[in-house]
């Protein structure tokens, strides 16, 4: 095909997946993007590009299930509340765990690919896609619908994620992988990283570990720490208001009681506790009690 034709089929394809096709010269064209060294000339979205603030959300596919899902699920859900979107990469592990939470609790997500917005795989990740739309958030790609996923586009899409974002928060990487190179795209345009510090001896830790030591990230051990670089609409009063109301010690449970009713091991449990312990919204009582507000 000539490139008339080519145009034309990619038109049609884009039409067919309710994808829109904004170049860098459309005023819908997200002016972050300008920062990068090569950014992308068009972009293909299937939903709606949030306009409030953005936090990257990124990690390893082969995230532990007693620190990574717990952390990811607290600070996605406190961010979502203080109306900002998430930004992530539809990928298996902290990606899907942040869109899924993002979604679960109203909030706007933005996912960005390495393929097609109508090649998406496998099968869940199509799912999660139709859900994120659903809420009002987006799909986004650099390539035109009907063009699979190929190796050297997931480096290539993590530069897009980190210039759509105010902030880029790792949790949970190995020494090498897709969060870290996202983390350095960020810094190479002046976007702040953050990084959740894990376990020494943990390798889903090493990555975050090294950025923290190396001054490449700031420490984040609490959803409210990038406040200096993101707006956050609600504030600690919610919190301390919630702290304020009398507590019914009589519905205290143990931790046994607590992991069968969230459906979870003791450490997972256990960990989602000090989260919320953190935020004041769990009461601990004497003998290893826990007063959780319904």
């Amino acid at each position: 095909m000539d490139l008339e034709e080519q145009a034309a089929d990619v038109i049609e394809r884009c039409n067919h997946a309710a994808t829109d096709i904004i170049s860098c010269v459309d005023v819908r064209y997200p002016q972050s993007l300008l920062r990068l060294v090569s950014p992308p000339p068009l972009l293909y979205v299937r939903g709606t590009l949030p306009s409030c603030a953005s936090i990257a959300v990124v990690g390893t596919r082969a995230h532990t299930i007693q620190y990574g899902k717990p952390v990811t699920e607290y600070v996605v859900r406190e961010w979502t509340r203080a109306g900002c979107a998430i930004v992530s990469g539809l990928a298996q592990g902290i990606d899907t765990i942040a869109h899924e939470t993002c979604v679960r609790h109203g909030g706007c997500t933005v996912a960005v690919i390495a393929s097609g917005t109508d090649r998406i795989t496998p099968r869940t990740a199509q799912d999660l896609s139709s859900r994120i739309i659903d809420t009002g958030g987006c799909i986004v790609s650099e390539h035109a619908c009907g063009v699979k996923a190929y190796a050297p586009a997931f480096p290539a899409r993590n530069r897009i994620i980190a210039a759509l974002s105010s902030v880029v928060v790792v949790i949970e990487s190995k020494a090498r992988g897709g969060a870290l190179i996202t983390a350095q795209m960020a810094c190479d345009i002046g976007i702040p990283v953050y990084a959740v510090p894990g376990p020494i001896t943990s390798s889903r830790s090493v990555g975050c570990n090294t950025l923290i030591r190396d001054g490449h990230a700031h420490a984040l051990v609490h959803h409210l720490d990038v406040a200096s670089h993101v707006t956050l609409v609600s504030s600690r009063s919610d919190v301390f208001d919630a702290c304020r109301q009398p507590c019914d010690t009589a519905s205290a449970k143990g931790i046994d009681e607590i992991a069968h009713q969230w459906s979870c091991t003791i450490a997972e449990a256990r960990t989602r506790l000090g989260l919320l312990e953190l935020d004041g919204t769990v009461t601990v009582l004497p003998g290893g009690l826990y007063v959780i507000p319904e």
